[in-house]
């Protein structure tokens, strides 16, 4: 319990540096951007917002590593559809819970089920190379 009291509190805390440094950065370009001659304006955008922008992702990381762990629990299995299906479920409900409509959830879900299926479909190809890699590799020894 204690090692995944740990995970879900890196994840919060992962989450919540990610979301404050591109929290941070977009809020003082986008001011500046506005207004180019006005920095403290932009620094004072940027301090104002990236908290709540950090906020947001530390909480969706949170849900994400927990509804991964609910999902290999009940399911008894890691396998990638559990990492497509995590992102999906807690943007969904993230959605659901922030702007109470099912459409704007369904968009979510379907949104953090790309965000999810990227990642695996990556990791398949880099293992699909790997293995040609050695399949070639032991083709080559065997006619020298």
């Amino acid at each position: 319990m204690k090692n995944w009291l740990d995970e879900v509190t890196n994840s919060a805390g992962q989450g919540f540096q990610v979301g404050l440094i591109g929290g941070s950065t977009f809020h003082f370009f986008k001011s500046l951007c506005i207004s180019p001659t006005h920095i403290p304006t932009a620094c004072h955008a940027a301090r104002l917002n990236a908290p709540r922008i950090g906020g947001k992702l530390a909480a969706w990381s949170v849900l994400c590593n927990v509804s991964h762990d609910a999902l290999v629990f009940v399911r008894q299995k890691n396998d990638p559809w559990d990492r497509i299906f995590a992102p999906a479920i807690s943007s969904g409900l993230l959605s659901l819970l922030c702007r109470r409509s099912l459409r704007a959830s369904a968009c979510f879900s379907m949104f953090g089920a790309l965000y999810g299926t990227v990642p695996e479909v990556g990791l398949i190809m880099a293992d699909k190379l790997e293995a040609d890699r050695k399949l070639e590799k032991r083709g080559s020894s065997k006619t020298n």
